[in-house]
Formats: C-alpha cells, structure tokens, sequence
C-alpha cells in the first residue's frame, strides 16, 4: 500500500463510524457487509449466478490469490458488486467492503483494461478503497481493543468474520501492533 494522502485515516474513521450508526452498529460490532449493500442500495451477485447464466464466466471461478475476488459493475449511475463465491467468506467480506469503499469514497469508474486488454487502475483510489474496507470490518478502536484484551487471533477473526491476513493488516495500520510491541518490551512490574 502506498501512502495515503494526509488527513484520509480520520476521513475514513468518520465513514466507518457514520455507516455503522446507520447500520446501529457500535465500535466493537461486526459488520455484515450484505447489509451494509442493502443499505446502500447495491446489489451484490454471486459469480456462480452469473456462470450459470453465461459459461464462459466459468474460468474466473477459482479460489486461488491471483483470481478475480470482486468488482463494481456500472449499469450507468446504478453500482452492482459481483464476488468471487468460490473464496472463503472471510475473503468474500473484505472484498465486498473493498468495493462498498469505493462507492462511499465516490470513486470515479475507470475503465477496467486498456486497449490491449491490460489490466488499469488507480493505486490511490485502490490503497483508499482497501483501508476504508478494512476499517469497516474492523475499527481502530476494535483492533486495539483486541490487544488491550489479548483476544487470540483466530477469536477474533471469528468474530470479525475476517481472515489473518485482514487481522494482521488492520492490526498494522490502526496502531494496535505498535501497541502490542510496546506492551511486550514494558518490564513487569515489581510488588
């Protein structure tokens, strides 16, 4: 991820915490990223939905790193999101609040592959989208909580309904690692 231009984290903390009072959810809540698409009125399709239909969608089903996990599909103004449902749900969530990100940070539609049939796109708005994402799965709040309370990991992605790898990222970036690390290098104290 590249750096993100200066003042994006509280802009970001400011959406995360508004769609969770509009979804009633508080700092430490999980985050159901099929409502939060309800309440933005954007429909999420599943890509087997779609392979059933047309066939030749079939080639994108595939749970490895590299395969297709998400993307926002223009209607004209109207966003639907299609998944990857072959991956796990962990993965699922976080490509959904991925693309959610996206439409809440009002991203311009770019259009996906050049000419030559290259794969485009905006890092900016792709490093916005991924920690906006990651903030709506799990606040900063939540992951330092997580620390603060030493909740194990797998506890925590159970909970969050997210994978290690979006654990590990949020602990990073919302502070709760450094946190973690300072707490581990503090001498105990003597009675």
């Amino acid at each position: 991820m590249g750096k993100l231009r200066t003042g994006f984290h509280s802009e970001a903390n400011g959406i995360a915490a508004s769609v969770r009072a509009e979804l009633q959810l508080g700092n430490f809540d999980p985050l159901d990223p099929w409502k939060l698409a309800a309440l933005l009125e954007i429909e999420i399709q599943k890509l087997s939905d779609i392979a059933r239909v047309e066939p030749a969608v079939l080639c994108l089903l595939e749970e490895d790193d590299k395969s297709l996990s998400a993307a926002t599909v223009f209607n004209g103004s109207e966003r639907r999101i299609v998944v990857n449902d072959a991956h796990g749900l962990p993965r699922q969530c976080s490509s959904i609040c991925h693309e959610l990100a996206h439409g809440l940070l009002l991203h311009t539609p770019v259009v996906a592959f050049n000419a030559s049939g290259c794969r485009r796109w905006n890092q900016e708005m792709e490093d916005e989208a991924d920690c906006l994402g990651g903030k709506l799965l799990l606040t900063d709040q939540a992951a330092r909580g997580l620390v603060t309370r030493n909740v194990p990991a797998d506890v925590a992605q159970r909970k969050y309904g997210i994978s290690p790898e979006m654990l590990r990222y949020r602990l990073n970036m919302s502070g709760a690692e450094r946190l973690r690390q300072s707490k581990t290098r503090q001498p105990a104290s003597r009675r």
